[in-house]
């Protein structure tokens, strides 16, 4: 995950006042205790009921399965902090949480920070923030949620404010479409917030989850800068009755993962609509600069359904648009009005013709084509060229930077909003069309780009849940090879494998690998490959099935899978512990009659890792009739 300059993000804030406490929370504490590091409390729960302005919780490593509820409220200058303590892995584990609530819910909190937890299972949601102000949520990771990851909002429009959601890892949400069957919408989004006045959403990595990557929803004033969004079902990046967004510096891409597709297509990048709600506010006001979007179903587009009302004083700059497999540009027929569609890069490889219809304006200038006709989106001050990128095809943000030559240079109209680029770097004018400011002057004296070659046929192959081993073809002239991970210089070898043991259990990673000579130089990054490492937990159970009759409901399923073997199953019946069993079947003979029950599965291993649950329903047969005879009275 990039830093950005300008995005200052602490994970947590500790103020150093007389009266601030330290509390610890441990799984073998007791919340009769006093809270100290020597008698520490027992749940999350009960450090916020006692915890003051200026405190600090610190939740000791393992796996916690109480749902942590806080509604702390600190001060500007004192905020209260829950945090993971620094170095021991925090899991706040929702297998048991109800149906209807978050593993953790901020509700009425004030000036709290909550950073460093790993959260999952979660039957609903993983992280709920509920009438929220001044509060924080930084760098946690938050996987297999049956709905949202984060979500921030309350009962009407303003109901949190300044909200902060930053440096988190969100994937494996909405999984209550994990089989793509919500054909009529209405699908949760990773990271969402709503009814929400001012909020910032930086610096987050999301990816793999069965709805919307990130959703600005019913409020006004947010920032959405520095993340990085892929893989993620319908859009990746999505506003619905929202105003005054800044859509900035977001790497959105699709890896080809067809897992995530929708009806054939991978995700949309930016969308803009308005959905009938319960409370209206029309999308309009919103400006979006330096982002780079990369092999989506449309780069940029405005959906006319439900409400509509047209797109309304947008701005799109400076963006750098490649290769969508439909449109690039898609704003639906709708009554429009003063948008501007200026200085990007779209870069079309073969998708269809941008699509415009609509009344009102749309006014489209110095923006750059290549690989297809710019159709109804064409404007003044266009370029027909290629932009000559580092490296196209790639979906690391650097293969998008343009090189010494590119007819971007130097073309872009100076619009006042964007003085800087995707990287944080001052734009000098004259201005460089799309997310990258090269900032060199043209002319002899320019350097010139490595001689070398990038090696080719990278693979990453996850050997374990710890272990990922790379190999690539040998490039001529090279002595040695840099290996990138998800941007980020990890190693320096001089053969043509590595083995990467750094990596963590259920996790993405992308790999890039450049050639190096004797003299310093450095070719151009290689193509990315990208593999998942498996998880510690176990494998979901398999082929769940359920057969009633009239003496109950007997579950059958495959046998789970695990590294250290899987102790049990959890069986739920309407998200309740009903039993735990070793065996791979099991009969509930505590049933009612002409009832449907919904029943899930959930192995689990020595360590009390929890798989994903398998899931079924039934419906019990109605209550035998009597067959004796009648007695007369």
């Amino acid at each position: 995950m990039r830093l950005l300059g300008t995005v200052a993000v602490s994970v947590f804030f500790m103020v150093s006042t007389a009266s601030a406490t330290s509390y610890y929370v441990s799984t073998t504490g007791n919340d009769a205790a006093s809270g100290s590091i020597d008698a520490p409390l027992r749940t999350i729960t009960k450090a916020a009921q006692v915890a003051r302005p200026g405190d600090v919780v610190s939740v000791r490593g393992g796996t916690y399965t109480d749902r942590a509820y806080i509604s702390s409220k600190g001060t500007a200058a004192a905020p209260i902090v829950f945090r993971a303590m620094p170095g021991e892995t925090v899991i706040l584990d929702g297998s048991n949480t109800p149906s209807n609530k978050g593993v953790v819910e901020l509700t009425g909190t004030q000036h709290v920070d909550f950073s460093g937890f790993e959260v999952r299972n979660a039957p609903y949601i993983g992280i709920v923030l509920w009438h929220a102000g001044n509060t924080r949520v930084l760098d946690n990771h938050v996987h297999h949620t049956t709905r949202n990851g984060i979500y921030a909002g309350g009962d009407a429009l303003g109901g949190s404010y300044d909200i902060t959601v930053s440096g988190n890892s969100v994937h494996d949400t909405v999984l209550e479409n994990q089989y793509h069957n919500m054909n009529g919408g209405g699908w949760a989004g990773a990271v969402v917030v709503s009814k929400t006045e001012r909020a910032t959403i930086t610096n987050n990595r999301i990816w793999n989850n069965d709805g919307e990557g990130i959703i600005a929803l019913r409020g006004n004033h947010y920032l959405v800068q520095g993340n990085e969004v892929f893989d993620n079902f319908s859009v990746n990046f999505y506003l619905d009755n929202a105003r005054f967004v800044t859509g900035d510096r977001n790497l959105i891409y699709s890896t080809e993962n067809t897992r995530y597709y929708r009806n054939g297509l991978p995700a949309a990048g930016i969308s803009i609509a308005n959905e009938t709600k319960d409370v209206m506010n029309p999308s309009s006001d919103n400006v979006f600069t330096n982002n780079i979007v990369v092999g989506v179903r449309w780069g940029f587009h405005y959906g006319n359904y439900e409400s509509g009302g047209g797109l309304r004083n947008t701005r799109v700059l400076n963006n750098t648009f490649y290769g969508s497999k439909a449109e690039i540009v898609r704003i639906e027929d709708d009554a429009h009005s003063n948008n501007e569609i200026a200085n990007n890069i779209f870069y079309q490889t073969g998708s269809p013709t941008p699509k415009y219809t609509g009344a009102g304006a749309v006014t489209y200038r110095n923006n750059l084509w290549y690989g297809g006709s710019a159709g109804a989106a064409a404007g003044t001050g266009d370029i027909i060229a290629d932009p000559l990128f580092l490296h196209p095809g790639g979906v690391r943000a650097e293969d998008y930077r343009l090189t010494h030559l590119s007819p971007a240079i130097h073309k872009a109209l100076d619009l006042g909003e964007v003085r800087t680029d995707f990287w944080g770097s001052t734009r000098t004018p004259t201005y460089d069309i799309g997310a990258h400011e090269e900032s060199l002057s043209l002319g002899s004296s320019s350097p010139a780009l490595p001689a070398l070659e990038p090696p080719a046929s990278v693979t990453a192959t996850a050997q374990s849940s710890n272990a990922i081993q790379l190999s690539w073809a040998a490039s001529a002239g090279g002595t040695g090879y840099r290996v990138y991970r998800n941007r980020s210089l990890v190693a320096t070898v001089a053969g043509t494998t590595w083995t990467d043991s750094t990596v963590s259990p259920s996790t993405t990673y992308s790999y890039a690998v450049t050639t190096i000579d004797g003299s310093g130089n450095e070719s151009a990054p290689s193509l990315t490959a990208s593999v998942s490492t498996p998880g510690d937990e176990p494998s979901a159970p398999g082929v769940l099935t359920a057969f009633a009759d009239q003496s109950g409901v007997t579950l059958s399923w495959q046998a789970s899978t695990d590294n250290d073997g899987v102790r049990g199953y959890l069986i739920y019946r309407d998200s309740a512990v009903v039993a735990t069993v070793t065996e791979t079947s099991w009969t509930d003979t505590n049933v009612a009659p002409s009832t449907t029950y919904r029943y899930a599965v959930v192995a689990f291993d020595a360590a009390q890792n929890h798989s994903v649950a398998a899931t079924t329903m039934v419906t019990t047969p109605a209550a035998a009739k009597s067959r004796g005879r009648a007695v007369r009275r």
